[in-house]
């Protein structure tokens, strides 16, 4: 393996990193298309809202399972491994689901092994990408970076929305897992060709069980991090429970229905490319991060609350719109924040464990919100879900120890000592 240094790559757009980024636009392109044909399946054939969340469930499962035992694996094995092989184990077993629903003796159950293993895979492959991206990139691109990813996953999140349903009318759920199979197995042959430098170990070796701990003494000692994460579990529980509900709600509602649908999950990703967009091409000043992360969240959890009282479709895509694109900013300026404060040697086990913290209440809202669904309605529960969501989005800005995380300078302090000051 080639084991260039990061700081031979001077430009955001070095052969690495686009190797990197394109095969993620093709797997993320693919999944769209999947999930979206899924959960129209699900409710084709079962009519039930409380088994499409339970799927959503399953498949979120294991990554909150393995999630800090994979993070630990991240980082003492090769990254690049563990990127090509569980792309690959995913194309062969999606491809597979794909050929039992064409010729025709698919059920159920197989849709729900496919998704634990599915689950399975991104547990280790979520924190490696996360890992590899601030080494194939130099730290002052790293904002771009990061907003570039998102950016090609919310114009695949677009393009797969806008045209997946009718594309599930045109040809079926057969040939659209079909699709997203091929996807993964090609994404895994471009990543063949990605050089990712090797992290370099400590002289003393250090045993599986040590190193899994000093991930969780890094976030547990870490009181500002860890009050984050907690807030994040929470609003991440919410509107997950919210959203779950968004599809069967799009097709019990007269103005919308699954082409609109479509049209609106649409919109959500080109709000969110949009911003994505313009944080590539222009950089958020140092000075203005802290107050536009607090105001973009705000902003983005009043919008969705919104959107369930809303009756016309035009005013409901301007409100996506704007909600989702303030979303896309603060999970850029967040995300660049805590690649910054984590050790390169502990980004894989702290991102795994930081993973599992923020999606650790996911499946528990997916049952949440399908079982309620069918309980109390739907509508009524994704008003309750997104009010509790706005919230704990309130309780997040208010952690004011967070500006200095967003401030931080690792030439003028070291790590430790940021851990300190803001512990106080």
């Amino acid at each position: 393996m080639d084991k260039k240094k990061v700081g031979k790559n001077t430009k955001l757009w070095n052969e690495d990193f686009f190797l990197l980024w394109q095969g993620q636009l093709v797997s993320v392109f693919g999944d769209v298309i999947y999930i979206m044909a899924l959960n129209f399946w699900i409710l084709d054939v079962t009519g039930s809202t409380a088994l499409m969340g339970t799927l959503s469930a399953l498949s979120t499962l294991p990554r909150i399972i393995l999630g800090p035992f994979a993070g630990v694996l991240v980082d003492r094995w090769d990254r690049k491994k563990f990127i090509v092989i569980t792309d690959l184990i995913r194309g062969i077993f999606v491809t597979f689901v794909g050929i039992a629903a064409l010729l025709g003796f698919i059920k159920v159950w197989m849709v729900f092994v496919i998704g634990i293993i599915s689950g399975i895979c991104s547990a280790f492959f979520n924190p490696a990408i996360q890992s590899v991206r601030p080494d194939l990139v130099p730290e002052s691109k790293l904002v771009q970076a990061n907003s570039v990813s998102s950016l090609a996953q919310s114009g695949m999140n677009m393009i797969g929305s806008a045209i997946g349903g009718m594309i599930y009318i045109a040809i079926g759920a057969p040939y659209m897992f079909l699709f997203n199979g091929i996807s993964y197995i090609l994404s895994a042959f471009t990543e063949l060709f990605i050089n990712i430098p090797r992290i370099e170990k400590c002289s003393k070796e250090i045993t599986f069980k040590e190193d899994f701990k000093e991930g969780f003494r890094f976030l547990w000692y870490f009181k500002t991090l860890k009050k984050v994460f907690l807030c994040a579990s929470a609003i991440n529980l919410f509107f997950n429970a919210g959203m779950i509900l968004f599809l069967p709600y799009s097709k019990e509602q007269v103005f919308l229905g699954p082409k609109r649908y479509g049209i609106a999950a649409a919109t959500y990703s080109l709000g969110m490319l949009c911003a994505s967009a313009f944080i590539t091409v222009r950089n958020i000043k140092q000075e203005r991060k802290f107050i536009i992360y607090k105001v973009s969240i705000l902003i983005s959890g009043i919008l969705t609350l919104s959107i369930t009282f809303i009756k016309s479709f035009p005013v409901l895509l301007i409100v996506i719109f704007i909600g989702f694109a303030c979303n896309a900013v603060f999970n850029t300026i967040f995300d660049t924040m805590v690649t910054l404060i984590i050790p390169q040697d502990k980004r894989g086990k702290v991102f795994a464990l930081m993973e599992t913290l923020s999606m650790g209440l996911m499946p528990l809202g997916s049952l949440i919100g399908g079982v309620l669904g069918e309980l109390i309605g739907i509508t009524q529960t994704m008003r309750v879900m997104f009010f509790m969501g706005l919230v704990t989005i309130f309780m997040l800005i208010s952690i004011k120890e967070v500006k200095d995380l967003i401030f931080y300078d690792k030439h003028n302090e070291s790590i430790e000592e940021l851990v300190v000051r803001t512990n106080k």
